[in-house]
């Protein structure tokens, strides 16, 4: 009995330190992802949005910015606009728990992908489509 309980917490352990290291941290990597992207703002996505998986997004961007701000499904939200492209990261408490990469189609639609953690560039991701309702 208590070999096994030693295994539980032994694998419960090991379970909260891969979580937590795979969630990524905000203030370090996150805002190294995001300025990496570093063309001057073509669009703005200051607004209402609605995502079929997301729900309602609310996104914040001042005029002639390039930062993002917002939130969504529970989730905080921070940003960077590139070009016509969006940045988005999903957090909670610091961590971050989903990337997004979204192109500008009109002023409307934001089409693009999501991934757990921080988007690989070359991948593909799940597709994410956002129409904006306000």
């Amino acid at each position: 009995m208590k070999k096994c309980l030693f295994l539980l917490s032994l694998v419960g352990t090991i379970l909260i330190l891969v979580v937590g290291l795979s969630a990524g941290n905000l203030d370090t990597k996150g805002k190294a992802w995001l300025t990496a992207h570093s063309e001057a703002a073509a669009i703005n996505v200051n607004g209402d949005w609605r995502a079929k998986e997301w729900g309602t997004i609310v996104l914040k961007q001042a005029d002639g910015s390039r930062d993002v701000t917002g939130y969504g499904d529970g989730w905080d939200i921070t940003g960077i606009v590139s070009g016509k492209q969006v940045f988005l990261l999903f957090s909670h408490h610091g961590g971050v728990a989903y990337s997004a990469v979204l192109t500008s189609e009109g002023d409307k639609n934001l089409n693009g992908s999501y991934s757990k953690g921080f988007m690989d560039e070359k991948a593909k991701g799940r597709p994410m489509e956002m129409e904006k309702t306000k």
